[in-house]
């Protein structure tokens, strides 16, 4: 079972280590032979989607591939400044990169972005700033639930003490007109909802979700192991709470990387499931959910 937590000390070294060589060789490269850079500008970043096939566009790329000409020029958090070598019209391409499971020191490139690309002419000392909009793969396949419809495509566990509500109001709803809650208390106070549809998933398989909480959020995978009749429970990850020491709860934007656990050889009836329970010396308990999408190829 794995859990987020705040970055320790040690993890900042280790991440100032790993970007360091990239660093040191794109400023060493800027001084040599006296040569002057241009520079880019990673400005705002937004997906585009198709609503009716691939859902909203919520997102939360923080880190970029970048190239220039199809040469490497470093990976960047985004909004960073970016020096170059040369001038003139040149094509950029860029990789988004996530937060895989939510860890600061985890970050990977998103592999149902599609690479942007763009013309950007460089002016020695100049800079010239580029806003990406990135897409998704045409090959992508999406399981979504908005909140937006009828009814839900979760199913409660037999064992749980109340279920899943759909919330309106301006505090309660990232997007749309609604919102998923998961409520629990001290006369109910454990609650599972797992999706109602088996998936048939291949090698690739990330859950994207906004939530925003006072509790922890467990998220796990139920499957039926080849030659098996009996359900396999593996929970995966706990989502910290958003809730502020100001008392503020704002909504997080999480990458899930379910591809092992959905991958499975030989397993049937696979499905995640969200479990909230009741912390020790609480009251009540609430997630809000907004924006699900499990995207698979």
């Amino acid at each position: 079972m794995r859990g987020t937590s705040n970055v320790r000390t040690v993890n900042q070294m280790l991440r100032a280590f790993k970007y360091a060589p990239v660093w040191i060789a794109l400023f060493a490269s800027c001084k040599k032979g006296d040569a002057v850079p241009a520079y880019l500008q990673l400005g705002a970043i937004t997906v585009q989607t198709d609503p009716n096939l691939e859902g909203t566009n919520s997102a939360s790329i923080t880190d970029l591939w970048v190239f220039v000409n199809d040469k490497p020029a470093g990976v960047w958090e985004a909004g960073s400044r970016v020096p170059v070598l040369g001038s003139g019209a040149v094509e950029v391409k860029l990789i988004a990169g996530v937060r895989r499971n939510g860890f600061r020191d985890d970050r990977v490139q998103y592999p149902f972005y599609a690479t942007w690309s763009g013309a950007v002419d460089l002016i020695e000392l100049n800079t010239a700033i580029i806003a990406p909009t990135f897409s998704y793969f045409d090959n992508s396949i999406y399981w979504i639930e908005d909140f937006e419809g009828s009814g839900f495509k979760f199913s409660r566990s037999d064992d749980s003490d109340t279920t899943l509500n759909l919330v309106q109001g301006q505090d309660t709803v990232l997007g749309g007109t609604a919102s998923g809650e998961l409520f629990v208390t001290t006369d109910r106070p454990f609650v599972r909802m797992f999706t109602t549809d088996p998936f048939d998933i291949g090698a690739l398989a990330f859950l994207e979700l906004d939530y925003r909480s006072d509790h922890r959020l467990l998220i796990g995978v139920l499957y039926t192991p080849a030659g098996s009749t009996t359900t396999t429970d593996v929970p995966y990850l706990y989502l910290s709470p958003t809730l502020r020491t100001d008392g503020g709860m704002p909504w997080n934007k999480v990458y899930v990387d379910l591809s092992e656990l959905m991958s499975v050889p030989g397993a049937s009836n696979k499905r995640f499931y969200l479990q909230l329970d009741l912390n020790d010396g609480a009251s009540s308990g609430r997630v809000y959910l907004d924006d699900l999408k499990l995207v698979h190829r």
